[in-house]
This record gives C-alpha cells, sequence and structure tokens, in this order.
C-alpha cells in the first residue's frame, strides 16, 4: 500500500508501483452544503427497481447490480420535493439510464460502432415520429418508451421537447464517445469537453426535474445565452467530478477515456495530472459564480421558477458527487474515509501509457 506524509503535497512510489495522490476539493462552492433527500427515497426506489428487473427480464446478476449501484439515491437528491407518481418516473429513468449506458461504455457496445449506431436509431424512433417494429427492438430501449410516455402524458409541451431535445444530443453525445474512443488519446480539453457535456447525461436531468418540480418557465427564458451556459457548466462540472472519482476504476480496466488520463498521456505524473483537472474544475466554478450572478430578471412568477430550475442543476451535481461517494464503486469499501482525507492510490504507469504512439 502507498504511503502518504502530511508535509507532501506530492506522492510516494510504492513497491507494487502504486502511488498514494490528493483528489481535488470536489465538496467545493455550493456542493458544500448536504443533500436533501426525496421522502419517498426508499419505498420508490425499490418499485422502480422491480419494475425495470421485471420488463427487461434481468438476469440475477444485473439485478444485484443495479441494486448496488442504487441510483434511486442519485434521483432523491436531484429532485428532492418531487411527489411520488413524478419521483417514480425520475427514478425509472435512473434505473433505466445505468445498464443502458454500461452498454456503451465499458460493455459489449463500446468496440461495435456500427451495431451502436442501429440501436441508437431504434431508440429514437418514437422521437421522431415513427412506429417501431417491436421484434427489431431491444427491452431496454422500450423501457425508456415505458417511462417517456407517462412523463408525457403529464408534462407541458416545451418540457417534453426540451428533453427529447437533450435525449438527442445524449445519444449523438454516446456515439461520438463510441466512435472516437479510439483517438481519445489526442484529443485535447476542449475536445473532449465538448464530447463528453452530451454523453454524460446531465441535460436530460435538468428537464425531468423541471417535470418533476411542476415549473413552468416560457420557451424564451431557454433561449438567454446565461441559462445555456449554466446548463454546460453543471454538465461540466459532472463530467470533470466523475472522471476525478472513477479514475481509478477505469485505469484498472484499461480504459484511457478519462479528462485525467488525458493529462497522465500529455506526460504529467499522477498528482500532476489529478492538481491540473482540480484547477479546471475550480475555474468551472467560478464561471458559474460570475453567470448565475448576471441571471435576468423576468418578474414574478417566472423568476422563482427559474431559480428553482437553477436550483435543480445544482441538485444534478450535487447528486452526482454525494451519489459516488456513498457507492463503493469508484471509492472501494472505505468510501467516507476516502471523503476524509481526500487520498487514493493510483498506479504509477498505468497500462494506457504503453500504448503511446
Amino acid at each position: 500500500m502507498a504511503s502518504f506524509s502530511s508535509d507532501s503535497i506530492g506522492y510516494h512510489e510504492t513497491n507494487d508501483k502504486e502511488v498514494t495522490v490528493k483528489l481535488p476539493d470536489l465538496f467545493h462552492s455550493f456542493l458544500k452544503d448536504p443533500p436533501v433527500l426525496n421522502p419517498h427515497y426508499e419505498e420508490i426506489g425499490k418499485e422502480s427497481e422491480k419494475w425495470l428487473s421485471r420488463f427487461c427480464s434481468l438476469a440475477p446478476a444485473m439485478q444485484k447490480k443495479i441494486k448496488k449501484c442504487d441510483f434511486s439515491y442519485f434521483v432523491a437528491i436531484a429532485a428532492p420535493y418531487a411527489p411520488a407518481t413524478k419521483f417514480r418516473i425520475m427514478c425509472d429513468w435512473g434505473n433505466w439510464v445505468f445498464p443502458f449506458d454500461d452498454m456503451f461504455d465499458d460493455g459489449n457496445l463500446r468496440n461495435e460502432p456500427e451495431k451502436s449506431k442501429h440501436i441508437m436509431a431504434s431508440f429514437l424512433q418514437p422521437f421522431n415520429g415513427d412506429q417501431p417494429r417491436d421484434d427489431e427492438r431491444m427491452r431496454i430501449v422500450e423501457a425508456h418508451d415505458d417511462l417517456a410516455k407517462r412523463m408525457f402524458f403529464a408534462c407541458l409541451p416545451g418540457v417534453k421537447r426540451r428533453y427529447i431535445h437533450t435525449m438527442q444530443l445524449y445519444v449523438l453525445g454516446v456515439l461520438a464517445h463510441v466512435c472516437d474512443h479510439g483517438a481519445i488519446e489526442n484529443t485535447s480539453f476542449e475536445k473532449m469537453m465538448e464530447l463528453r457535456r452530451d454523453s454524460i447525461g446531465a441535460a436530460p436531468l435538468y428537464h425531468l426535474i423541471e417535470y418533476a418540480h411542476d415549473l413552468e418557465i416560457p420557451d424564451e427564458v431557454f433561449e438567454y445565452p446565461v441559462i445555456e451556459e449554466l446548463g454546460n457548466l453543471g454538465a461540466d462540472i459532472v463530467f470533470i467530478t466523475n472522471d476525478i472519482v472513477s479514475y481509478r476504476k477505469e485505469e484498472t480496466e484499461g480504459i484511457p477515456d478519462n479528462i485525467v488520463a488525458t493529462c497522465r498521456l500529455d506526460g504529467m505524473s499522477a498528482q500532476q495530472a489529478f492538481d491540473t483537472v482540480g484547477t479546471l474544475l475550480e475555474e468551472q466554478f467560478k464561471r458559474w459564480d460570475i453567470a448565475e450572478a448576471s441571471v435576468p430578471i423576468w418578474g414574478e412568477p417566472v423568476n422563482s421558477h427559474v431559480k428553482k430550475y437553477i436550483d435543480g442543476i445544482k441538485a444534478v451535481v450535487r447528486a452526482n458527487l454525494y451519489w459516488s461517494f456513498r457507492t463503493d464503486r469508484y471509492m472501494g469499501q472505505d468510501p467516507e474515509e476516502v471523503r476524509r482525507t481526500g487520498l487514493i492510490t493510483v498506479l504509477e504507469h498505468p497500462p494506457y501509457l504503453n500504448k503511446k504512439t
């Protein structure tokens, strides 16, 4: 095991070629505040897991994985004030997106761009007004049809339109990730942020919260650049934070599609890479503060609904962070200790560095 000295901001080499690194301050700015949980979390979270398992006839191993993931906890932070019926749809989305996204992220479709394109075309059919053929579609795709139908039955036209648009961007982002991951090591920060902003899947959650919290925001509000900027910044903070906390897991899997790995491929040590990404994260928080302070005044009740929408973006960012430190998916068996110390061990020379051309 690596050792860490309190009088050093760096790391020490170990015999097994691991090093200990100090993580950036992730509980920063508005993320310092502890989350508020939706009171329906435990009951409806279990119902949602059972729904997905039945609908998709999931194998016991996948059922166990979804239960362990506990994405309903994420949703309970993202939408703390949603009533039971709408919270259920959000939980269904959260439990659905986990296995769906994993197919393309580190699953059997990660290196199958043509198959991925076919599945995503099938996924988008209902959005495009096409009548899908049941025998050509995966059950995980039809599960989204089911939850979206329930959502659309009770949401405003603008919310539906915005949700569909962000889901289309998500699909394109995931496909770009699948098609480009082989060349990700040559990707700049700016290009990676553009790719990951959509594929991280944060933006659809904004409009699920807009639906679940009964917000009524005129369409023209979303035409203001500052509202778009806040949405982008929220997604950027989510993906940067996610890359920091998931780096160790992805490193062991040989996955270099991570902004920390991009820094390492550029010649940085492990600590330098985390420090660089931490600085990038801090810059996003500064941009957030400036953007939030410049939100226009529309008058009531629009302003109060816009504020709740912006709070919803913050809640998604907060949910991602607190969920990441609750699960052992990223932080191992003692995530609270990692949070307390800010220390993790990573490989001094991960295998993906040997593949650099």
